[in-house]
C-alpha cells in the first residue's frame, strides 16, 4: 500500500505506447477517479537522478523539472544523488496492474513545495499519461 508523498519504484510502465523499465515515482494522489473514461487510483510524477553537472544544467532548463536534493527524502539505500521531478507529467495508474515497491518518502515540506509549484508556478500545460490504465 502506498500513500501520498511516497517514493515508489515501478518495475514496468508505459509512456506513449513505449514499454519502459524500473523507475522511481512520487505519489501525488491515491484517490480513485476517472480520466478519459478510464478508472485510476494513483497519480504520480516520475523522478530521475542527475548523472553529472552538465546534465543537471540541461534538465533544470526545462520549466516543468523541479530539483530534488538527495536529502529531501527518506529512502532505504539512498544513492546519494540529487535529481529532479517532471512535474508536468501526470502518470495515472491502476494499482492492481502495477508492480511496485515503496522505497521511501519525500519529506513533507518538500512534497508541499512540489504541490505548490504545480498549482501556482508551473506555466506549461500538464501532460496526462494514461497508458498504464
Amino acid at each position: 500500500m502506498c500513500k501520498v508523498g511516497d517514493i515508489i519504484l515501478i518495475k514496468n510502465y508505459k509512456r506513449h505506447g513505449k514499454n519502459l523499465r524500473q523507475h522511481s515515482f512520487i505519489v501525488l494522489s491515491n484517490e480513485s477517479g476517472k480520466i478519459e473514461g478510464l478508472s485510476y487510483d494513483i497519480i504520480c510524477n516520475v523522478m530521475s537522478s542527475f548523472k553529472d553537472e552538465k546534465q543537471k544544467n540541461k534538465k533544470l532548463s526545462f520549466p516543468g523539472n523541479f530539483p530534488i536534493a538527495h536529502d529531501d527524502s527518506i529512502v532505504k539505500n539512498n544513492n546519494g544523488m540529487d535529481g529532479f521531478i517532471k512535474t508536468e507529467q501526470l502518470y495515472y495508474f491502476k494499482k492492481e496492474k502495477l508492480d511496485y515497491l515503496v522505497i521511501g518518502e519525500l519529506k513533507e515540506d518538500i512534497f508541499n513545495l512540489i504541490l505548490e509549484f504545480i498549482e501556482n508556478e508551473l506555466d506549461i500545460p500538464l501532460e496526462d499519461i494514461t497508458d498504464n490504465l
